[in-house]
């Protein structure tokens, strides 16, 4: 079993179709690190095992072929910028939105 460390923005989903092409294989993923909490955040500096046969051999294969790391979850700063600064006051013409 090898490992890897996650990138930024990576939760334990991405992570899984990553590594084997599918979100159905989260659970092995859990159990392979004693992990066994879904909303749980991943660290960039804790190396997670992974190893197990991949599920969908061709997205593995298209990320790797492409080096792509998906990463869909959003950072505090993100979060924050979300939370405070959203909505039609903070709309720019041409860059929100076109009008036609």
């Amino acid at each position: 079993m090898e490992t890897i460390k996650p990138q930024e923005n990576q939760n334990i989903f991405d992570i899984s179709l990553q590594e084997y092409g599918s979100i159905e294989k989260v659970f092995d993923l859990l159990e392979d690190n004693d992990k066994f909490d879904l909303t749980e955040d991943i660290s960039v500096y804790k190396e997670l095992k992974v190893g197990r046969e991949a599920f969908k051999k061709d997205i593995v294969e298209y990320y790797n072929s492409r080096n792509l790391k998906p990463a869909t979850s959003i950072s505090e700063e993100e979060q924050y910028l979300l939370d405070n600064f959203s909505g039609i006051d903070y709309m720019i013409i041409e860059d929100d939105f076109i009008i036609y």
